[in-house]
């Protein structure tokens, strides 16, 4: 696996104080970027599928600042992936950082687009069955997302949190987005009732 970076040339940095780039500094990639983009899209053509940690995330931002880059479907390596690694987050995110730190993997720096790009890289590369985490990844990728609720009293709201759901106090109700394939499971561990929203 490689990876290539550039900077884009931009007027303004929103995101300076965290990933340290003055805008000054991207222009210096002005006649670069556009053959990085061209590569990138020669890359997208033949690859199946676009892996980010976040994709939900990543496939926002690639779409929002290059509309048409890439039109494969995105796997979520944060999501989509069984590292084994299971996290306390009430919504079964985690960080990058997590991942690869459980996987024994130093980090020097962080929230750079390359950096994380490497990071996970080298965390696809301690996998010791890439090809079945990647073929499972699709095959859950491929199976739609629900969004559930947890029919809980007040009173028992407690197991509805335990299970991971999240309370939504606008339309309160304890939800949790899960995909279609993984639901039967899912129920048969709870002990209380749920409803796909």
């Amino acid at each position: 696996m490689a990876s290539i970076s550039t900077l884009i040339p931009v007027e303004s940095n929103n995101a300076q104080a965290i990933n340290g780039i003055s805008p000054e500094l991207t222009q210096a990639a002005s006649p670069i970027y556009q053959r990085s983009l061209a590569l990138l899209r020669e890359i997208s053509a033949i690859a199946d599928y676009a892996v980010a940690f976040n994709a939900e995330f990543d496939s926002g931002v690639v779409n929002q600042f290059f509309p048409g880059l890439i039109s494969q479907p995105w796997l979520c390596a944060m999501r989509d992936f069984d590292w084994g690694y299971h996290s306390i987050n009430s919504h079964g995110a985690y960080k990058l950082t997590d991942l690869a730190l459980w996987l024994g993997i130093g980090i020097s720096t962080v929230h750079r687009a390359g950096d994380d790009v490497r990071l996970l890289v080298e965390c696809l590369n301690r996998h010791k069955n890439l090809q079945k985490l990647v073929e499972d990844a699709i095959a859950l990728a491929e199976s739609p997302m629900l969004e559930i609720k947890a029919l809980v009293s007040y009173d028992d709201r407690h197991k509805a949190s335990k299970a991971k759901f999240a309370w939504d106090g606008e339309r309160k109700i304890w939800y949790k987005s899960i995909r279609e394939c993984l639901l039967d499971d899912f129920i048969q561990s709870l002990d209380f009732d749920v409803s796909v929203v």
